[in-house]
């Protein structure tokens, strides 16, 4: 554990029958829903003529954007558990859909991965636009913490300023996480991300039948395999492994400004160590990089209580205002 700031973790207590990561993972992804989120969604335009959607929780408190996990949602459990603390505590909340992950297919072809951040620092100004005073923090979880991680970090981000960050089971490293996914019952999340994947991009078909080719696309069978065969070459990368080293965010962690709290947990079944930001990486005063010994993907499932992550993140927002 790496923590600059005095901030140190609440007790951590699994369950009994949790302690097997993927059970942890699957149990969060699915059955911890949080509260229902009554959410307003504001579409907002993008430079290159589409859009992109922002459910929102209004209130008077400090804005929190939130970034979902790979092929998620602003629906996505993680993402409404967080939401659920800030409805609670009166804040605003917006929690960012990616392009095509709103339920809607987007005017153009562009696609979303870890290395595009245009979306995300579009939607950072418009929350400071809202109100000039108040505070901003920014959560990410999983493919949205590298997403995240990349916005705040890129030298050439231009950004209002970030009171606090939070990026949670991040994938540093894009590579190590996709062969991890390849392997073991690990192929079980895999395969649900590619089935997804395969389902938008039908519908993508019938609105740009001529931008990729999709017998290729449909006939993959695993991430690496898609990466390699469409989303590399479509953003002019020669291959899967050039693409996925542009992307990943560990090499630009150390100029990020602001605090910013790490949260991995060394038994992550899609963001094992490997993915993990190396001590040189991890050398700016404002990151605080903190592991847990079990807690699965985006889980950090307590004995003691449901919300532990979330009360986590929040607990490190108070520690920054205070």
């Amino acid at each position: 554990m790496i923590s600059k700031a005095n901030f140190k973790l609440s007790s951590f207590r699994l369950p009994y029958h949790l302690r097997n990561p993927h059970a942890q993972s699957i149990y969060a992804g699915i059955f911890l829903k949080g509260e229902k989120i009554n959410y307003r969604r504001k579409r907002l335009k993008t430079p290159d003529n589409d859009f992109f959607d922002v459910d929102i929780v209004d209130g008077k408190g400090p804005a929190v954007i939130a970034c979902h996990g790979f092929e998620g949602s602003s629906n996505s459990t993680h993402i409404t558990r967080l939401m659920t603390i800030i409805q609670r505590l009166g804040w605003s909340g917006y929690a960012i859909n990616y392009r095509s992950c709103s339920g809607v297919i987007n005017d153009t072809f562009y696609t979303y991965n870890a290395g595009k951040t245009e979306d995300l620092e579009q939607l950072i100004w418009y929350v400071r636009n809202q109100d000039q005073n108040r505070p901003i923090f920014l959560v990410g979880y999983s493919f949205g913490a590298n997403i995240l991680a990349n916005c705040i970090s890129r030298p050439k981000s231009n950004l209002p300023r970030i009171l606090a960050s939070a990026l949670i089971s991040g994938n540093y490293r894009i590579e190590p996480g996709v062969t991890a996914m390849a392997k073991g019952f690990s192929r079980v999340y895999e395969q649900s991300f590619v089935s997804s994947l395969i389902e938008k991009y039908k519908l993508k078909k019938a609105k740009f039948p001529d931008e990729v080719d999709y017998d290729a696309f449909f006939e993959s069978k695993t991430l690496y395999e898609l990466d390699e065969k469409i989303t590399a070459p479509y953003f002019n990368f020669p291959d899967a492994s050039s693409f996925y080293e542009e992307i990943s965010s560990a090499k630009h962690l150390t100029e990020i400004d602001h605090p910013t709290f790490m949260l991995n947990s060394l038994d992550d079944p899609l963001s094992p160590p490997d993915c993990f930001p190396s001590d040189k990486e991890l050398s700016s005063p404002f990151l605080n990089f903190f592991t847990t010994e079990k807690g699965g993907h985006v889980a950090f499932v307590s004995r003691d209580t449901s919300y532990w992550l979330e009360k986590q993140i929040l607990r490190w927002f108070l520690f920054n205002i205070n």
